[in-house]
């Protein structure tokens, strides 16, 4: 459902999402949140803004970290499951996000880039990759996970230099990896209403590959529907905890197909959530 201003009628623009902007194409990603990971490990996000420089200037971004790995694992040409470089990064404690621009091209330095890319925006629906930030663990201490009582390794101090993007994440409580950015429109409405001005001066083509800071990341909606699975979870969470919803998949699929989500894509989240909430459980109790 669309809306109208004045003789201009903005049916579809809520759900245009550009897969490349500018001839770019920008990826964004929330890369960790200090969550415990399967290794019984969480990353300060003060360790990893600490080495964001290092990482801008010699980071990439590639495929289960396997230029990192490849070395020690024998893996031939390992180089080229690189993927992208980072081109900003925004630490909001504790979580981090990072955009990052993906490799384009002909050659065969852009043959997984190009099909990892595809992955995104060529099939329906698309496939889910998970980033995991990699780099040279300087230092780490132990401390008591108050949830669980177990000892858990923090790691203070880190030399940042990779994120790889998996369909098998190591941190599950990480959102998969984005073509959009999350709040371009939102600044268009205001007191009076929409603003179209504002929206079109905002909009894809002119102003997302710049942008700069959390405005690069923020929330990417002008009505009230949901259209990514971690605005689902963040939405479907709070109703729960608010008694607007049950922990069950019937009641999580009906408050999805109300927020205007389509009946296919409800059952699959609804069902998603409930395996990420129980595989999360499961995880902390073998911690």
């Amino acid at each position: 459902m669309g809306s109208c201003v004045g003789s201009v009628c903005l049916t579809g623009l809520f759900k245009a999402i550009p897969h490349e902007v500018a001839g770019e194409r920008l990826l964004y990603l929330e890369a960790s949140n200090e969550s415990l990971d399967y290794q019984g490990e969480r990353v300060l996000s003060d360790a990893l803004e600490r080495s964001t420089d290092y990482f801008l200037r010699y980071g990439n971004i590639d495929l289960d970290h396997l230029t990192l790995l490849g070395p020690k694992q024998g893996i031939p040409d390992y180089h080229l499951y690189e993927i992208g470089r980072p081109i900003e990064v925004s630490i909001q404690h504790p979580r981090t996000f990072v955009k990052a621009l993906i490799t384009q091209g002909d050659g065969a330095g852009a043959l997984r880039a190009n099909e990892f890319w595809d992955s995104l925006t060529k099939q329906h629906p698309p496939a889910r990759w998970y980033p995991s930030v990699g780099g040279q663990v300087i230092n780490t201490e132990s401390e008591i996970d108050p949830e669980t009582g177990a000892k858990v390794g923090v790691v203070t101090d880190v030399r940042w230099c990779n994120i790889g993007l998996s369909k098998t994440p190591v941190n599950l409580t990480v959102p998969n990896a984005a073509t959009i950015p999350f709040g371009v429109f939102a600044k268009c409405w205001g007191a009076g209403g929409f603003d179209l001005q504002k929206a079109l001066a905002a909009s894809y083509a002119t102003d997302a590959a710049a942008l700069s800071g959390g405005g690069a990341f923020g929330r990417q909606s002008l009505d009230r529907r949901i259209y990514t699975y971690w605005e689902f979870r963040d939405a479907a969470a709070k109703a729960v905890l608010k008694g607007k919803a049950k922990r069950d998949p019937d009641s999580l699929f009906a408050f999805a197909v109300r927020r205007g989500i389509p009946e296919d894509e409800a059952a699959e989240w609804a069902e998603r959530l409930l395996h990420d909430l129980e595989r999360n459980r499961k995880t902390r109790i073998a911690a």
